[in-house]
């Protein structure tokens, strides 16, 4: 994934954008704008569409705050926050290296995401059928963050239920490697099962579910094994140390020669 377009920087921490996410509000806003449809004018149900989508990215934006506001307070520095199609990133110079850390970082998003969640279902329940289209605004933004909230701490890798359960196997066993090859396991264990399930809506005939749920397991598999060959080159970086390099004598090699 590319650096995309800075925006702004908040407290120091970079605020990037793909140019996928405009498709993605693209989509999203169209989606949005269809249940508001029933309710509202055209012009009205396109705004509230477009509100909810960047309510949506807005509330996305303070998960990845929180991850990069318990990083910091770890000792970590966070190089950018990036948002896009698929949701966001928060990236870091290195692994923060205790496991309870690792855990406090992992937990920051998913708890912001269910307080945002609670937050706004109670001012659609405080609003009730005074204002509808806010509630009906409030509710739906409310329960994307309750969703968001909860499919990320499914305990595997790429979630942050993943990296928590990484974490609390490596403070139970002191093994980090030992907590990186669970989360992975259980990820790749998840990402199967969705794609599973996918397939058997389309069997029963939910297509666009079924193609939805096989999609996402399908890119968790492959974000699965990126983020565990990550994982793995760190734990070798951090336990290797100069010595063991700086004496080695290379092989110089011809410019005609082949690399086998």
């Amino acid at each position: 994934m590319g650096e995309g377009w800075q925006l702004l920087k908040i407290g120091g921490i970079p605020l990037r954008l793909q140019p996928s996410w405009l498709f993605a509000v693209a989509i999203f806003t169209t989606l949005f704008q269809s249940r508001y449809a029933t309710t509202a004018s055209v012009t009205v149900s396109w705004g509230l569409g477009l509100l909810t989508t960047l309510l949506l990215f807005s509330s996305v934006l303070l998960h990845e705050l929180g991850h990069a506001l318990m990083a910091l307070r770890e000792g970590v520095k966070v190089l950018s926050i990036t948002l896009f199609h698929l949701g966001g990133i928060a990236r870091v110079e290195k692994e923060c290296p205790t496991a309870m850390g690792n855990l406090r970082i992992a937990a920051a998003g998913p708890i912001v995401s269910l307080l945002l969640a609670f937050g706004m279902l109670v001012g659609a329940a405080a609003l009730s059928e005074s204002q509808p289209l806010a509630t009906q605004l409030l509710s739906q933004v409310g329960l994307l963050n309750l969703m968001l909230g909860l499919f990320n701490l499914l305990p595997g890798l790429p979630l942050d239920g993943g990296l928590i359960l990484k974490a609390l196997v490596w403070q139970v066993s002191g093994s980090q490697q030992k907590g990186v090859q669970v989360a992975s396991a259980s990820g790749r264990a998840l990402s199967m099962l969705m794609i599973l399930m996918g397939g058997v809506l389309l069997w029963q005939g939910w297509g666009l579910n079924g193609i939805l749920l096989m999609l996402i397991g399908w890119f968790g598999l492959g974000a699965n094994r990126s983020q565990t060959q990550m994982l793995q080159l760190q734990n070798v970086l951090r336990d290797l140390k100069v010595e063991a390099t700086a004496g080695k004598r290379f092989r110089v090699l011809e410019a005609d020669q082949t690399l086998r």
